[in-house]
């Protein structure tokens, strides 16, 4: 006859449930915890005490001035790194003065050049030379896409005093081989549809924990796509190797440079509104080349595919502009870079910032000191 031991089970699911009860009581402790050590933390780094009209920008401090060392100095000169109350760099006082903004990503604020060395700096000096005194303020943000760009004019460029330069130079095309077709701008995050989207995006925007989030995320899909500091470091005996094309790049390429079209019109439009005349830059990269219509790419690196969609987006900003009737300039086919000039895939020396300002003072000229554009 078989046996049936209904006081054992009873006491064995009232264990287990007492287990679980347990194990909830010490997950909701430890999230207690975890909340009030972030409170704190939150109110000293976010933004919650702020003015709503305080800039908003990711990995950037205003009013910092370091003086410090940088590899690409000798070792026994100490370089100036330095950004206004505003978070911009370039030496011109009051933001009311300022004539061209030069926004782009790592590769426009020169993290390890001497705020006298920037392109930027001494595009403005090259100019001074060509009797066109105009002011230039730099905005390069590391990371920064088109993504960042559309949201700056409205978190960022309209909320500085009397800002209104007559000319936004977008130096674009490298940050944005790294960023998903399918990504939402933070343009059309904006556009809410309900109380709670607006409560979130305000959250958002002021949380420190999502931008240390955001911060991990960027740096994450940068490595993936090659683009940190030294990452593939090129020198004088640098290697190279033949490489192939995914099979599925033409499919990539195609999508991404649509995606990409759609983030330029949006950009351009937030330009026009702001009341300033767009200038598109392309950007050029050198951890892969075409050598009698072969792929060759440095050794270790994806140097190829990386290439290729570079100059895919190169394309779609030259259409853009052709379509637009905005005005570009190709840096990347017509500015033939030396041995020296990067020190990583994308990020130039002082030689390569040199010559970049030597081009772009050539090529923007006719533009921008044109008194029939003021």
């Amino acid at each position: 006859m078989p046996r049936f031991f209904f006081g054992t089970a009873r006491a064995g699911a009232t264990h287990h449930i007492s287990a679980l009860r347990r194990a909830g009581v010490v997950v909701a402790v430890n999230l207690l915890v975890l909340l009030l050590l972030l409170i704190p933390l939150e109110l000293i780094f976010g933004g919650w005490l702020g003015s709503e009209r305080d800039i908003s920008m990711l990995n950037v401090k205003p009013n910092t001035f370091n003086i410090e060392s940088s590899p690409l100095y000798p070792t026994d000169v100490k370089i100036l790194y330095r950004r206004d109350r505003y978070g911009l760099r370039g030496v011109f006082g009051d933001p009311r003065t300022v004539d061209v903004l030069v926004i782009g990503g790592s590769t426009t604020a020169e993290r390890f050049i001497d705020e006298r060395d920037t392109w930027t700096a001494q595009l403005q000096t090259l100019l001074d030379g060509h009797k066109c005194r105009r002011i230039i303020a730099n905005a390069g943000i590391d990371g920064y896409s088109t993504i960042g760009h559309i949201a700056s004019f409205d978190r960022w460029f309209s909320r500085i005093p009397g800002f209104k330069p007559r000319f936004v130079v977008v130096y674009v095309g490298v940050n944005d081989t790294a960023v998903s077709p399918g990504k939402v701008s933070d343009a059309d995050s904006q556009k809410y549809s309900s109380q709670w989207r607006s409560f979130e995006h305000y959250v958002a925007g002021n949380s420190a924990v999502r931008k240390l989030f955001v911060s991990a995320r960027g740096w994450w899909q940068a490595k993936q796509a090659r683009l940190p500091h030294h990452e593939i470091r090129i020198k004088p005996d640098t290697v190279w190797e033949p490489a192939v094309l995914p099979a599925t790049f033409a499919a990539d390429a195609l999508s991404k440079s649509a995606a990409y079209m759609d983030r330029l019109k949006q950009l351009n439009e937030h330009i026009r509104d702001f009341g300033s005349q767009p200038i598109y830059i392309t950007q050029h990269r050198v951890d892969g080349r075409l050598v009698d219509g072969q792929w060759q790419q440095v050794v270790g690196s994806n140097g190829a595919k990386d290439n290729a969609m570079l100059d895919a987006l190169n394309r779609t900003t030259l259409a853009f502009c052709h379509a637009m009737g905005e005005s570009c300039m190709d840096l990347a086919g017509q500015v033939s870079f030396e041995p020296g000039d990067f020190y990583d895939a994308v990020h130039t020396t002082l030689a390569g910032s040199t010559r970049i300002a030597a081009y772009l003072a050539d090529a923007l000229s006719p533009i921008i000191c044109d008194e029939a554009n003021w």
